[in-house]
């Protein structure tokens, strides 16, 4: 986490611009081509770009006068005209080399209606404002379902840039009908349309659906969240997926919605292939975004620790100190929302007496949740400060019994184990700091008295070990293996967060030979933790 700067806003902003606009230029298609001019809308979390024109061509390989349903065809998204890089780009002043690819979906129509999803490379050239940003074209592949004939027509598309460290999306859509580039004959039997279940019918905001179809091609699918009528589908609410279909054609695997998205009614779209099926109604419960103060007064250069839930994952939150309706730029921090939506502001500091609340958004106002914060002049009122030590503890083992007993067995002429359970071993770690700890175990020779003798080496173990609840450490078992002058029961590796309670055991083997003398055998197992 870091203060927040204008001149990276700045550049995050430059970023968020980049291929936002296009050009049209007159081009003679060739012979076998069909491009198609289409003017688009852009937009991105940071501006509003201006529209643009674009000239796309769709090219269906293996190029044929006819195609059998089943048959599996690749399709490239083929730029005629490119779009155009911005006419300002601050800070940066270019389309770095190499930053930015086409994400694209070409819209089939016809016998066999869906969406091909398609990606370039990310292998432009260095493009400096107003110039033609050559993108790499896109690839895809569908497979033909239904007989007739089949129109191809590039849609919707999508720009990523990486820069400044973000990835930043600028999404483009058409503003008028896209006429068809082109369309290919399918001849044979018709397959079964493919199907689509969604459980449970009812969902919070972020939590996750099991999917299910049937008659679905090989190959990716791209899931979406449309709304309950089947229009404004978008992938981008969909935060992670499972979903991959089988040699039975069966469609498997869940979804997990964005933790952000209104309640309201959804059905879930599933695309792939060129074929695409909705699911029934779903009904989301919203997910309200929250703050929380570590404190809520307290004097001039108070640290408060910021947490939220609730909020976009992978966002940037800022948090601002209010004074009235005035939003203070001079006290302010940020940081980036988790995959789960929750973040965690450690850095934020109350500088001003100014200051009557604590804003948090994510970059626009209708994103902000307040909560109030008083300053405070130390002796001029009613408060009275309140301290106390918390003490760090230290390091110590214990354990529940100190005699293991193992199976006895009876010569029969073939080596055999003698097996058992080490007794627990409870590890409490108080010291609150950033240490680990490794727990290890060394054993002497067996013997029973009278001259027999079994090797320290033929003792073994398979460690295991549990943290207890609460505990912020993490703790591994040791090694399978022989225990002999010194073996590793558990550890916890030096982190940023340690410490806990740990129960750490195993079991264990004693392996005799065929013809062991008898009696019994003991031996001394020391653990020692440091």
């Amino acid at each position: 986490m870091r203060r927040i700067a204008r001149r990276r806003l700045i550049a995050s902003t430059a970023v968020a611009a980049v291929a936002a606009t296009g050009g049209l230029v007159i081009v003679t298609p060739s012979a076998h081509a069909a491009p198609v001019d289409y003017s688009t809308h852009c937009t991105n979390p940071f501006s509003n770009p201006p529209d643009g024109h674009i000239r796309v061509d769709t090219v269906v390989t293996p190029e044929k006068a006819t195609y059998a349903v089943g048959e599996e065809v690749s399709v490239t998204w083929k730029w005629v005209v490119h779009p155009l890089a911005p006419a300002e780009i601050p800070v940066i002043g270019k389309v770095p080399k190499d930053s930015t690819h086409l994400k694209g979906a070409i819209n089939l129509s016809g016998a066999q209606t869906g969406t091909v999803p398609v990606q370039g490379p990310a292998d432009n050239p260095e493009t400096l404002p107003g110039q033609p940003l050559i993108l790499g074209n896109g690839e895809g592949r569908f497979t033909l379902s239904t007989a007739g004939d089949v129109a191809l027509t590039p849609g919707d598309y999508s720009t990523w840039t990486h820069a400044l460290g973000l990835d930043v999306e600028t999404k483009c859509t058409p503003v008028a009908p896209v006429p068809v580039s082109r369309t290919i004959k399918v001849e044979g039997t018709s397959q079964e349309p493919a199907t689509l279940t969604a459980t449970p019918a009812e969902v919070a905001a972020g939590g996750s659906l099991t999917l299910a179809g049937d008659n679905w091609p090989a190959g990716g699918v791209v899931p979406e969240l449309c709304a309950a009528d089947g229009s404004a589908c978008d992938p981008a609410k969909i935060s992670a997926n499972s979903l991959s279909v089988g040699a039975d054609k069966k469609l498997t695997g869940t979804v997990t919605l964005g933790v952000t998205i209104p309640g309201g009614d959804y059905k879930v779209k599933v695309r792939g292939g060129g074929v695409e099926a909705l699911s029934g109604v779903v009904r989301v419960a919203a997910t309200r975004r929250r703050i929380a103060l570590s404190v809520d007064h307290g004097p001039v250069g108070t640290p408060v620790v910021i947490t939220g839930t609730g909020w976009t994952p992978g966002n940037y939150v800022l948090a601002y100190g209010m004074a009235g309706d005035y939003q203070d730029d001079d006290v302010t921090a940020y940081t980036q929302a988790g995959p789960d939506g929750s973040f965690s502001i450690t850095d934020f500091v109350v500088s001003k007496d100014t200051i009557t609340s604590i804003k948090v958004n994510e970059g626009t106002d209708d994103t902000a949740v307040n909560k109030a914060f008083r300053v405070t002049t130390p002796g001029s009122g009613p408060d009275q400060t309140v301290s106390g030590d918390v003490v760090a503890g230290g390091l110590t083992i214990s354990q529940e019994a100190r005699a293991i007993r193992l199976s006895d067995i009876t010569i029969n002429g073939r080596a055999q184990n003698m097996t058992g359970a080490l007794n627990t071993v409870t590890v409490k770690d108080f010291r609150n700091g950033t240490t680990g700890w490794t727990l290890t175990g060394a054993v002497t020779d067996f013997t029973n008295g009278t001259g027999g003798r079994i090797g320290a080496d033929t003792f073994t173990w398979t460690p295991k070990v549990a943290a207890g609840p609460g505990s912020p450490g993490v703790a591994v078992p040791g090694s399978a293996g022989p225990i002999g002058t010194g073996a590793t029961l558990a550890s916890a590796p030096a982190a940023a967060t340690t410490g806990g309670t740990f129960a750490a055991d195993a079991d264990i083997s004693l392996a005799v030979p065929a013809y062991q003398a008898a009696g019994t055998y003991s031996a001394t197992l020391t653990l020692s933790i440091s």
